[in-house]
């Protein structure tokens, strides 16, 4: 369903974050799919931020930029962009950060036809059952999470109408996300890997809930048991912009303890995913917590295999361990069993790797997460009328 008059339909999308992972990527091709669809659609973001940047690279979509994000409670500079999109002829906002709307539902109230739209993409450990809470969220008309497990989890931890809370799947562009339109062997040999390596990735910021300190744990072992065997341990990702953490420094630290210098490489920020779950063999993702792994179906798209950390929503994505394989969380040992098993079964690996692309395709398309999307905000704008 898309809309009959998509011109009258106004909106703005907020994304007010530094960092550049799954939240603020769904967000900014969430923005992309909505204007191609013809939607006037604008993100508000902080300026010069990673998605501020690549809206800029893609084009069509229109920015507006703060230059430093809000309060988390009665931003006045808020109040005065709320009271100036209404008069704009703005009817929905969509924020994929619910730590601002403690900035935003305040205001809303004297917006009677403004719509409020909520992502939640991680998962909430902390009570927000109570008065502050509720109120907050009794102007949100609807919270979208991209899976069940989610879902579950929110209507466990927030006082919200259960009707209220949507599913919708996160989406690729299988066009986009195709082996046989990727070349994999320039990006391993710019790793300087060869036809029999066994190349296994991490694709995710360099943070200690995703798990690279297990990796490289993994790694270790691995190396020591299998001496004859080509290996090479791929992390892609760069540490949170701001952060003053000493993590990779730490996890250099690894490398120099477990002699792994020639068998690890830090490749820092690739914009190419496609071409990087390609040229891998085996991605992992032994995080403490995803909600969901984004990561994960970008490699079961191009026929990778995947050990995914058992947290979160990971069934929901490899089924029975028909389509991936389960880990537990921060367990080194583990993901070296879990590991053992894809290199000695290369296979076990090609087979899995046909059949996660089987079911990715028929479960995460981008359309059907467009449709989905327009769906909501469509019925939300005729309650709002």
């Amino acid at each position: 369903m898309i809309f009959q008059h998509p011109d009258r339909f106004r909106m703005v999308i907020l994304c007010l974050s530094k960092a550049w992972g799954g939240l603020e990527q769904v967000a900014a091709n969430d923005a992309v799919a909505l204007t191609q669809a013809g939607i006037a659609c604008r993100v508000l973001c902080i300026k010069d931020s990673p998605i501020h940047r690549y809206l800029l690279s893609r084009g069509p979509v229109s920015c507006e930029t703060l230059s430093q994000p809000p309060r988390n409670f009665l931003d006045f500079k808020m109040r005065a962009l709320i009271k100036k999109w209404a008069a704009q002829g703005v009817t929905l906002l969509h924020t994929h950060q619910t730590s601002y709307l403690g900035s935003l539902t305040p205001w809303l109230w004297f917006q009677p036809k403004l719509a409020l739209v909520v992502s939640r993409h991680i998962m909430n450990n902390h009570n927000k059952r109570g008065i502050f809470h509720s109120i907050i969220y009794r102007r949100v008309d609807a919270l979208i999470v991209m899976s069940e497990a989610l879902r579950k989890n929110v209507l466990a931890t927030h006082r919200i109408r259960e009707r209220h809370v949507r599913v919708v799947r996160l989406g690729l562009d299988f066009t986009q996300f195709n082996a046989t339109r990727v070349h994999r062997k320039s990006r391993r040999s710019e790793w300087g890997a060869e036809e029999d390596t066994v190349v296994i990735g991490l694709v995710g910021r360099i943070d200690p809930a995703k798990g690279q300190g297990t990796f490289l744990r993994s790694a270790a072992r691995l190396v020591h048991d299998f001496p004859q065997k080509k290996l090479l341990f791929v992390l892609v990702g760069e540490e949170t912009v701001g952060a003053e953490s000493d993590y990779l420094a730490s996890l250099r630290e690894l490398l120099r303890v477990y002699d792994l210098e020639r068998k690890v490489i830090f490749t820092g920020f690739i914009q190419d995913i496609p071409e990087v779950m390609a040229a891998l063999d085996i991605l992992v993702m032994p995080s403490r917590q995803e909600a969901f792994g984004m990561v994960a179906i970008e490699a079961m798209a191009m026929e990778t295999p995947v050990i995914i950390s058992s947290a979160g929503s990971a069934r929901e994505i490899v089924g029975n361990e028909e389509y991936g394989l389960l880990v537990r969380p921060e367990d080194a040992f583990d993901l070296y069993q879990k590991l053992r098993r894809m290199i000695e079964g290369p296979q076990e690996r090609q087979e899995m790797g046909k059949q996660a692309r089987l079911f990715v395709t028929r479960a995460y398309d981008v359309q059907a997460r467009l449709q989905k999307t327009l769906e909501i905000y469509e019925k939300l704008l005729r309650l709002r009328r």
